[in-house]
């Protein structure tokens, strides 16, 4: 029986490690609605407080309330980023490169945890010792600092400045972005994000306004659902069981955790292939080959684990880290804001990467307790998990891969209500000069303009009449 230190131990340690899920939700809850508030990208450079406070705390901690507190900072600080940084990558990247620049935010996670396992590794002798663990906070120090560097010198997302400060200071961040883009390519695209405005009069919306509006409420369920997935195929259960099934296979605890980072460095070498193919394949068939691989891996890891083949487990396991590597880890994060209209994004993110965070924190709490009833079969339930959330991929998730938010919404509208938007989106697309509603300024005068997206969008049932004048 254990002791009461042991207990006590063991409490603490939990409290720690799920510190950081719930910090993520906290995140996740707060920062959505301080980026339609202040920016996208005031809202990341927000988020560097609170990493910078929770390496200090995690490195000098104090105590394990200091231990805890600074996992539940990370985690706000991560879950801010989470939030925000994809709707940021999605707002200022072509269309057609939304797939590949969004999937570089999980290509960045990766990264990183390659690193913090490779420095906290005791055979690889780098800093995974008790005298010189602390050092390690010096790495996301480091990468926070070149953050708030570098970020204030760029612009904003060019929809939020349309949104708050009119369609000049949009034109305007474009052509920072759009170096060598055209005056009339640089229209167009305001244009097109008109048109995405124009889908809702409010400049932001909540839970009644989404629960009225079939193209609101489908959206951030489908976001939801995908955003499951990531901790319902079981990811984070196959990494913290990683080093027990190396250690099964005859695999000693120190050569297990370089295993381990090796793992880990899979997940990362795959993720460039999936990245380099988002903007051809598609999101849908991406998704969908992850999760049905991952399912295929897991019947043959619970097969394995159960007649005793550790090596063919451990197999088993490197093939799930690809797949879902390859799916589920490069498209939750920015899908949401693919599939959202910019007046329910920030709703749509809370709710979607909200339901990832908590999931997270439930997996990673009941996981123990499900690995000691089960044992061997516990990855089965997985294999399970895996195949329905395949079929809810094939089902009911739209492809997205060079379709605009308002062609994307026409997915989700009532059949008698999806020839108007389609019809306007076509419109814009065959504009060959900006559209009368949108006059061209001069540089100087673009720095000026503060026309309110608020005003104009009030008016909408207008809107699609200059639009659809074009020829």
């Amino acid at each position: 029986e254990a002791s009461g230190n042991d207990r006590h131990f063991n409490l603490m340690w939990s409290l720690a490690v799920s510190g950081f899920a719930v910090g993520g939700l906290l995140g996740t809850l707060v920062f959505p609605a301080l980026a339609n508030r202040v920016g996208r990208k005031w809202a990341i450079l927000a988020t560097t407080g609170f990493c910078y406070a929770s390496c200090y705390m995690i490195a000098f901690p104090a105590g394990w309330w200091a231990l805890v507190l600074g996992r539940v900072l990370v985690g706000i600080g991560a879950g801010g980023a989470c939030a925000t940084v994809p709707m940021y990558v999605a707002e200022i990247t072509p269309v057609e490169a939304r797939g590949t620049l969004g999937t570089v935010h999980q290509l960045m996670i990766t990264i990183g945890i390659v690193v913090a396992q490779g420095l906290s590794a005791s055979k690889l002798e780098l800093l995974g010792d008790d005298g010189r663990w602390h050092y390690m906070m010096l790495v996301p120090c480091s990468c926070i600092t070149l953050l708030l560097l570098m970020l204030p010198s760029c612009e904003d997302s060019p929809v939020f400045l349309l949104q708050s400060h009119g369609e000049g200071r949009a034109a305007e961040a474009l052509r920072w972005f759009r170096a060598r883009a055209t005056d009339e390519q640089i229209w167009k695209e305001v244009s097109s994000m008109q048109l995405e405005l124009s889908l809702s009069a409010c400049e932001s919306v909540g839970l009644r306004e989404v629960a009225r509006d079939r193209r609101l409420w489908g959206p951030v369920l489908v976001g939801c659902g995908v955003n499951l997935s990531m901790q319902l195929s079981g990811i984070d259960a196959v990494l913290y069981y990683s080093t027990k099934v190396l250690q099964d296979a005859g695999i000693a605890l120190e050569w297990a955790q370089v295993y381990t980072v090796l793992i880990s460095l899979v997940n990362v070498l795959v993720t460039i292939p999936a990245m380099m193919l988002m903007d051809k394949a598609g999101r849908k068939v991406i998704q969908s080959l992850g999760l049905g691989g991952m399912c295929v891996a897991y019947l043959i890891m619970t097969t394995a684990l159960v007649t005793g083949q550790h090596l063919v487990a451990v197999g088993a396991m490197f093939g799930v880290v690809c797949c879902f590597a390859f799916g589920p880890g490069c498209i939750a994060w920015f899908i949401v804001a693919e599939l959202t209209p910019v007046h329910a994004r920030g709703f749509a993110t809370t709710v979607g990467l909200g339901s990832n965070w908590l999931a997270n924190f439930l997996v990673a709490f009941a996981f123990p307790h499900v690995l000691t009833a089960l044992h061997a079969w516990t990855f089965g339930i997985f294999a399970a998990t895996t195949l329905l959330l395949t079929i809810f991929t094939l089902t009911c998730l739209p492809e997205t891969q060079g379709r605009s938010v308002a062609e994307i919404s026409d997915f989700f509208a009532p059949a008698t209500a999806r020839a108007v938007p389609t019809a306007a989106a076509a419109a814009v697309a065959s504009c060959p000069s900006p559209p009368p509603m949108l006059p061209k300024l001069s540089r100087s005068d673009s720095w000026h303009s503060e026309t309110s997206t608020a005003a104009s969008t009030a008016v909408s049932a207008g809107l699609f009449t200059p639009l659809l004048s074009c020829e």
